[in-house]
C-alpha cells in the first residue's frame, strides 16, 4: 500500500484514501439494507404473522442477545485474525441466512420461531463483522482523522436509517415484505466485493505479541475498558441509553401502527423525517466537533435525552410528535456515537482495540437484550407509552455519568489521556 493510502495527512485527503472508500461504499450500501431489514422483520411479524408486543419485544431481544454472547469471542479472535477476509465471510453467511425469509414465505412455512433463529444469526455474524470493521480503519487512518472517518461513517449509517424504512415500507407495500428482505441479502454481496478490494498489510500495523489465554484476553478487554475513568464513563452511558433505547424501540412502532393507527406508508415518512435529523447531525458532525469541540459535543447531547415525553401528546398530534422525537433522538445517539467512537479508537492500542470494543459490545449486548425484554412486558401488561416514559426516566438516570465527568472541563478529546497496554 502506497504512503497516500497509510497517511491521511490533508485536508479532504479521506476521499483519496482507496482503502478507506471502499470500506466505507461497501458498509455504506449495507448499512441501507440492515435498515430496511430492520422494520421489514418487525413489520412482517406484525401484520403478517399477527405477533403481540411481547413477540416483537422477543425478536428485538434475539439481536441483542447475539451480540451479548458473540461480542467476547469475536473480539479476541478478530485481534488475531485477518480482518478484511473475516468482514468479506460474515457478509456472505448473512447474505445466506437471510435469504431463507423469503424462501420460507413462499412455501408457506415462515413462522415467528424462524424469525427468531434468523434474526439472532444474523446478528452474531453482524456482531463479528461490526467489532472487525471498527478495528480495521483505524489501522490506515490516522488518530487526527479519525473523527472525520466516522463521521463519514455516521453519516452513511444516519442516512439508511433515515432512508430504509421509508424504501423498506414502500417495497414492502408494493412486492411484499418478504422480498424485500433481497435488498438486503444483495447489499451483503456488494459490500464483500467493495472489501475486496481494499489492501493494506494488517500486521505491519498492529504490534504482535505472544497470545495468553483467551479468559485472560477477555479480562484484559474489561482492564482497559475500566482503566481510564473517561471511557468507563462514556461506556456506562452508552450501555444505560442501549437498555433504553431497546425498551422504547420494542414497542414504538406497535404505537404507532396499533396505538396510533398510523399507518405503514405514514409510519416511513414518520422515519424518513425524524431520522433526517440524525443525518442532518451526520453531516455537520465534523463541523460541530471543530467548533463546540469533540470532546464537549458528547457533554452536550445527552441533554436531549427527556426526547421520549414528547409522545405523551402524540394522541393530539400523532405525525409531529413521534417525528419530533425521533428527529431529537437520532441527533443525540449519532454526536454521541461519534465523538465517543472517536475517542475509544484513538485512546486505545490498535492491537487491543477489538477486545475493548467486544467488552463494549458485551455490556450492550446484556443491556439491549434486557431493555427490549423488560419493555415489550411493561407494553403487554401496562401499556407502550408507559414503557417509554420509564425508559425516558431511565435514559436521563443513565447520562449522569458524562454530565459528571471531565468531559464537561475538556474541549477536544486529543486532551483526554490514552490508554497504554497491560503488562501481562
Amino acid at each position: 500500500m502506497s504512503e497516500a493510502n497509510c497517511l491521511s495527512t490533508e485536508k479532504g485527503s479521506l476521499w483519496r484514501d482507496r482503502n478507506f472508500m471502499c470500506l466505507w461504499m461497501g458498509q455504506s450500501v449495507s448499512e441501507m439494507g440492515s435498515s430496511i431489514t430492520n422494520i421489514i422483520l418487525p413489520l412482517l411479524a406484525i401484520t403478517t404473522l399477527s405477533a403481540t408486543p411481547g413477540e416483537i419485544g422477543l425478536l428485538r431481544a434475539m439481536a441483542s442477545i447475539a451480540v451479548l454472547l458473540a461480542s467476547i469471542p469475536s473480539g479476541v479472535y478478530i485481534d488475531r485474525f485477518n480482518k478484511r477476509s473475516l468482514m468479506i465471510a460474515c457478509d456472505f453467511v448473512r447474505a445466506a441466512i437471510l435469504v431463507t425469509v423469503p424462501l420460507f414465505a413462499f412455501y408457506d412455512q415462515l413462522s415467528i420461531y424462524w424469525l427468531y433463529a434468523v434474526s439472532f444469526l444474523c446478528s452474531v455474524f453482524s456482531v463479528a463483522f461490526g467489532i472487525a470493521y471498527h478495528s480495521y480503519y483505524p489501522i490506515f487512518v490516522q488518530r487526527k482523522d479519525l473523527p472525520e472517518a466516522n463521521s463519514k461513517i455516521e453519516t452513511t449509517e444516519s442516512a439508511a436509517r433515515v432512508g430504509g424504512p421509508g424504501i423498506g415500507t414502500f417495497m414492502a407495500g408494493w412486492i411484499g415484505a418478504p422480498l424485500t428482505l433481497l435488498f438486503d441479502v444483495v447489499s451483503y454481496i456488494a459490500s464483500a466485493v467493495l472489501l475486496s478490494f481494499t489492501k493494506t498489510d494488517e500486521s505491519s500495523k498492529v504490534k504482535v505479541t505472544k497470545r495468553p489465554p483467551l479468559l485472560q484476553e477477555i479480562g484484559e478487554g474489561f482492564k482497559l475498558l475500566y482503566a481510564n475513568s473517561v471511557l468507563a464513563r462514556t461506556a456506562l452511558t452508552t450501555i444505560g441509553s442501549m437498555f433504553c433505547l431497546a425498551m422504547m424501540n420494542v414497542v414504538f412502532l406497535y404505537y404507532l401502527i396499533s396505538d396510533l393507527k398510523i399507518s405503514p406508508q405514514m409510519v416511513g415518512i414518520i422515519f424518513f423525517i425524524g431520522e433526517g435529523g440524525g443525518l442532518l447531525a451526520a453531516i455537520l458532525a465534523s463541523a460541530l466537533m471543530r467548533s463546540v469541540g469533540s470532546a464537549k459535543i458528547m457533554w452536550w447531547v445527552v441533554f436531549l435525552s427527556p426526547a421520549g415525553f414528547l409522545l405523551g401528546g402524540a394522541q393530539s398530534h400523532p405525525l409531529l410528535l413521534p417525528t419530533l422525537y425521533l428527529c431529537l433522538t437520532s441527533v443525540r445517539f449519532v454526536l454521541f456515537d461519534i465523538a465517543q467512537y472517536s475517542y475509544r479508537q484513538s485512546s486505545c492500542p490498535l492491537e487491543s482495540l477489538g477486545k475493548v470494543t467486544a467488552s463494549i459490545r458485551t455490556c450492550i449486548g446484556v443491556a439491549a437484550a434486557s431493555g427490549a425484554i423488560f419493555g415489550g412486558w411493561l407494553g403487554s401488561v401496562a401499556s407502550p407509552v408507559a414503557s417509554i416514559f420509564t425508559a425516558t426516566v431511565l435514559m436521563c438516570v443513565s447520562s449522569l455519568p458524562v454530565i459528571f465527568s471531565a468531559l464537561r472541563h475538556t474541549k477536544n478529546i486529543e486532551d483526554l489521556p490514552a490508554l497504554t497496554p497491560l503488562d501481562r
